[in-house]
């Protein structure tokens, strides 16, 4: 895994001309009751569904709040700085436990080992120039299906979640697969102005994913610059694709296309992270992380309607919950 989580009028009396402008003028508000930008707030009262990634090295993994479940929909966390104080005290408790999921499947449960704040003032994790911080606990891990990884990446839920019914088997070998899916996405590839010889540089993977979309699994063929994490040079020119393919009739058709191509700095890459059905409805979300070089990651969660796969919410994995600093159009005189 990446890291892998970037919210007056005039008048013509002179003291009702100072009372209009001491009135009218925006209050100071108090950075730790500020919602983020374009998110609804969330009643923690309620104890609302949740969903959290786990991550990291397999002996010492991490784990933090993505997203949660509200009325059957996924959401964004919309939290203040208390409210994240509070979820860490809710949800993150020593001894706290959740079942973990993996490709729509049950794999053993999450214990907590502590909180972001555990009832102190001093963060778990703090970080250098940062005030207000999202919350991170770490946790132990019970897994029903051992892993020889050295890391982990799971999807755990404060509910239990309900897998799609089975789906039938594929009769194609991996090698028919990657073929399959290496012809179809190089397709895309060339439609949006690649070159071959540009595509056959890039890493590809291709794989069958069961997500309950249709009676036949979705196929998934990826792009990826092997340099295109962290540690890359981000300069120069790149590429990626990340698409979904589903049968109809008798042969598979593009449902969902992330064809990026340009400046290093520019291009958005994105990469599968789980398939899971959160809300129940026989059809599984695809979570993906989406990132630029050199910046923070977003959280994009994909849902099936209409024959094709959308992006139904889009949540920045951002660290620091500190305000942007002042823009540089707002210091002009």
């Amino acid at each position: 895994m990446r890291g892998s989580l970037r919210f007056l009028s005039k008048a013509v009396i002179p003291a009702t001309l100072a009372c209009g402008l001491a009135c009218n003028k925006e209050p100071t508000r108090d950075p730790s009751q500020v919602l983020p930008a374009g998110a609804a707030a969330l009643d923690l009262a309620s104890k609302p569904h949740l969903l959290f990634q786990v991550f990291g090295d397999k002996s010492d993994p991490k784990m933090m709040p993505i997203a949660a479940v509200v009325g059957g929909a996924i959401r964004p966390i919309g939290l203040t700085v208390r409210g994240w104080r509070a979820l860490d005290s809710t949800y993150l408790t020593a001894g706290a436990k959740y079942a973990i999921y993996v490709n729509d499947e049950a794999n053993g449960t999450v214990t907590v080992v502590r909180g972001m704040w555990a009832g102190q003032d001093e963060p778990l994790y703090p970080m250098p120039g940062c005030r207000d911080l999202r919350p991170l606990a770490t946790v132990t891990l019970d897994l029903a299906q051992a892993t020889d990884e050295p890391t982990v990446e799971f999807i755990a839920s404060t509910v239990p979640l309900q897998p799609h019914a089975a789906t039938v088997k594929s009769p194609l070998s991996a090698d028919a697969i990657t073929k399959m899916g290496r012809e179809y996405t190089i397709a895309l590839g060339l439609r949006s102005q690649m070159g071959k010889e540009e595509l056959d540089s890039l890493d590809f993977v291709a794989r069958l994913v069961v997500t309950g979309a249709t009676k036949n699994p979705t196929l998934l063929g990826s792009f990826m610059d092997p340099q295109a994490g962290d540690l890359g040079p981000g300069k120069g020119h790149t590429s990626n694709i990340l698409a979904l393919f589903d049968q109809v009739d008798t042969g598979y058709v593009a449902t969902y296309r992330h064809v990026k191509s340009g400046d290093a700095k520019s291009v958005e890459f994105q990469r599968l992270v789980d398939h899971i059905d959160v809300d129940g409805d026989g059809i599984d979300e695809i979570i993906l992380e989406s990132w630029h070089y050199a910046g923070t990651t977003d959280l994009v969660v994909l849902g099936f309607k209409a024959g094709q796969w959308h992006e139904v919410l889009r949540a920045p994995s951002k660290w620091c919950l500190d305000p942007p600093a002042e823009s540089d159009e707002k210091k002009k005189p």
